[in-house]
């Protein structure tokens, strides 16, 4: 199973079916909330409070995007409004 697919099926949890592997990819390529709708987006925007840092690594590896491309989706979730993750604020410190 893809990290993705992962991440996918804990998000979707308590809503159904609204996000799938493409929507996390695209997003992570283009280091901005690109799951295709605004419920999609308002999901997967606290993503990086509700996952493991390294799962959301691996997922980035997996499809060969720059840990600092999965920084900038970080980023963008913050101009949004969403919750400062401090796990993954302190995995980029180590990271970068």
């Amino acid at each position: 199973m893809t990290a993705a697919a992962l991440i996918a099926g804990h998000m979707n949890a308590p809503y159904g079916r609204v996000l799938d592997e493409q929507a996390i990819w695209n997003s992570l390529r283009n280091g901005k909330l690109s799951a295709g709708s605004e419920r999609g987006n308002a999901i997967l925007g606290a993503m990086f409070c509700e996952m493991e840092p390294q799962l959301i690594v691996r997922c980035a590896v997996e499809i060969k995007v720059p840990v600092a491309q999965a920084n900038r989706l970080y980023q963008d979730t913050l101009a949004y409004g969403f919750m400062r993750c401090p796990a993954w604020e302190r995995a980029m410190e180590v990271l970068t």
